[in-house]
């Protein structure tokens, strides 16, 4: 959907608007090479942080972990292009490298691949007479999909031992083929669906994608942000008071300002406020700048919708509907049903997005098809016919994958094109809203269809097919799909070409779960993912999938009705706030917005947003856009310096093997 944003509210990057005239080497096979290299120290450090320690640096975007690497990487090759400049790596060579980085972030992350090697070994060797796992779904489970080696599996979980002893190593070869060729063609489809939205979005809509700025100001070829002073004092501001609050964290005598997250909602006690529950309070710098970079009018529907949320459970709870017990499973089964409405919202705008670009999908079927040459696309990754025919026929190679898994065709047909719809939103509320996280928990196809039919409805071995699912249908937070629209966004504003871009993305991804797996496997055959060497989610993800599985089989669920009718709220409400903000210019409430308002990472960083919306809007309102741009340096800073001394902290933590100041999200004090 073509949404209007005023046009002094876009983020002016200094050094880009001329960027095409940069002679530059554009992707090349040195960057695709060196960003591989680079991804086995990224997933290795990934591995450390979000298994063995907690801390998540893909909850949100962009990733600390892809940015500290591109910072550490520019530096040195600003020193590397004034000694050796024939050695230097051109700015699209960086963004090739960071593109790449973020790819195979996003897949081995604590919500894509960590819960899929969680539960691969789990039913088999936590099965006992107690839980009934063997009669209940046991004999269900695609044996080729996991693993059931209970020697390989006991030292996976008691640790003291090495991935690299055959017989270890041999019962999950099989398996990681398997998924590695599934997530392959995942991420293949998402490219061929990014490739068919890509001119829409970034040439007739302009959508300002405000998370890529950042990287495209750090690898400028002038190297002017770094000898800007103002970015230096955010920097020197930021990294001083995150540098205090982790030398607090060891020694607790050093005062410090609180930056990271503390729960104020427990101090609510009386009747009805109550129900708010949860108020959680952070002063993160990164999530501030982000919300100064983006648009005004969709940063300020962000912390408004997530205080409607907070008075919709306080009206719930003034007038007793919070006692009412609705049958049925799926989202929510409880007022104001706040998850069920937030899909159908998701929904709505899916409709009014495709609604919208509905002449420009004609001219590329009929270029695709008829030949007509309506649609120039020439600068595309791939041929708008190829586009098309792989996203259908990767579509058709998944339902295949979850045929041979024992699920019905109908079933697996209605889960991936809801899957790859969830993809285009979330893809599009990082490129329209530029919400860092997104995590859209619980939206999966399989709440939808569990909602609507009842798991009564649903035969057993669908339920078993949605378990083996559930480890990328969790929650979008990392969701690899914005990660390539920004790619094409980034390829766009370097002059790069689309397709060297998709080749780079999609060698990322074909080798992204191998890589994944071996840090994940490695790590956990040293340390045991049953002991506490790690930390719970080792085994949580994997107890939660069959749990739920359990909880289905043994507790049919009839169709939920009133969630159902709750999807629909949320449907009319997002088609309401769209036709708003078509018919009024000045609109301020933003569809996406309302969806996201019940979303944990809404819930973390509201207070930031609500910061970073009011620092734009006064600088705006009495600077106007020239103070504005002249402020941006300064935020960049801001976002540099807490990520930067964050990350050195989480480096340290790893190297030493103790534990050490997680900014990123932190514990709730």
């Amino acid at each position: 959907m073509s949404v209007p944003v005023a046009q002094q509210d876009k983020p002016h990057v200094p050094g880009v608007a001329n960027i095409s005239h940069v002679k530059s080497r554009g992707v090349t096979l040195r960057a695709m090479v060196l960003a591989l290299v680079l991804a086995v120290i990224n997933d290795y450090w990934l591995v450390q942080l979000e298994v063995v320690r907690i801390s998540y640096p893909t909850y949100a975007s962009p990733f600390y972990n892809c940015v500290f690497t591109l910072l550490v990487l520019t530096v040195a090759n600003l020193a590397v292009r004034g000694r050796w400049p024939g050695l230097a790596l051109s700015r699209i060579e960086l963004i090739t490298i960071y593109a790449m980085l973020s790819i195979t972030s996003a897949v081995c992350s604590h919500l894509m691949l960590m819960p899929l090697v969680s539960s691969m070994g789990y039913a088999y060797f936590f099965k006992t007479p107690e839980n009934g796992w063997d009669k209940l779904f046991i004999d269900r489970l695609p044996e080729w999909l996991l693993v059931s080696d209970m020697e390989s599996l006991k030292r996976f979980y008691y640790g003291n031992s090495t991935l690299y002893d055959p017989a270890n190593f041999m019962p999950w070869i099989g398996p990681i083929v398997a998924w590695s060729i599934f997530t392959a063609i995942v991420l293949f489809t998402m490219l061929c669906i990014n490739s068919i939205l890509r001119k829409q979005w970034v040439e007739s809509e302009r959508l300002t994608f405000p998370i890529i700025i950042l990287p495209l100001e750090m690898t400028e070829e002038s190297g002017a942000l770094f000898r800007s002073r103002l970015m230096w004092l955010g920097f020197a501001i930021s990294g001083t008071l995150t540098m205090i609050a982790a030398l607090n964290y060891l020694y607790p005598s050093i005062p410090c300002i609180r930056i990271i997250r503390q729960n104020v909602g427990q101090y609510v006690v009386t009747p009805p406020w109550n129900a708010m529950g949860a108020i959680i309070v952070g002063f993160y710098f990164w999530a501030i700048g982000i919300a100064f970079l983006m648009p005004l009018e969709l940063s300020f529907s962000c912390w408004f919708f997530y205080w409607i949320t907070k008075f919709e459970l306080v009206a719930s709870r003034a007038m007793g509907l919070h006692e009412l017990q609705v049958v049925g499973g799926g989202f929510d089964r409880t007022y104001p049903f706040l998850h069920s409405q937030a899909y159908g919202a998701y929904i709505g705008f899916f409709v009014m997005s495709m609604w919208a670009g509905r002449h420009y999908l004609r001219r590329v079927f009929r270029t695709a098809f008829l030949g007509t040459k309506e649609e120039d696309e020439s600068r595309e990754a791939i041929k708008y016919r190829t586009a098309i025919l792989g996203a259908v026929g990767g579509t058709l190679f998944l339902c295949a994958f979850a045929l041979k898994m024992g699920m019905s065709i109908w079933v697996v047909s209605l889960f991936f094109v809801l899957y790859f719809i969830l993809a285009v939103v979330v893809s599009r509320i990082r490129a329209e809203l530029g919400f860092p996280v997104a995590d859209m928990y619980p939206m999966g196809p399989q709440y939808l269809m569990t909602t609507a039919s009842g798991t009564q409805n649903i035969d057993a071995q669908n339920l078993v097919g949605f378990s083996m699912f559930t480890w990328f249908n969790k929650s979008y937070g990392s969701h690899p799909a914005p990660h390539q629209a920004e790619s094409f966004k980034l390829s766009e504003r370097t002059g790069a070409t689309a397709r060297r871009m998709f080749v780079a993305l999609m060698i990322a991804g074909v080798l992204a779960m191998p890589l994944g797996f071996w840090m994940l496997l490695q790590m956990y055959y040293n340390n045991g993912a049953a002991t506490a060497n790690v930390e719970l989610y080792a085994l949580k993800h994997g107890q939660e999938t069959w749990n739920q599985l359990t909880g289905w089989l043994k507790q049919p669920q009839p169709p939920n009705k009133l969630g159902m009718g709750f999807v629909g709220v949320g449907f009319i409400i997002s088609m309401a706030l769209g036709w708003l903000r078509l018919r009024f210019i000045s609109f301020p409430l933003h569809p996406l917005a309302y969806a996201l308002a019940p979303c944990w990472g809404v819930a973390q960083i509201w207070m930031p947003i609500f910061i970073g919306s009011t620092a734009k809007f006064l600088v705006l309102r009495f600077g106007g856009l020239r103070i504005y741009r002249q402020a941006l340096p300064f935020v960049f800073g801001l976002i540099l310096g807490e990520l930067t001394v964050g990350s050195i902290w989480t480096i340290i933590g790893v190297v030493l093997g103790i534990p050490t100041y997680d900014f990123w999200p932190g514990k709730v004090g």
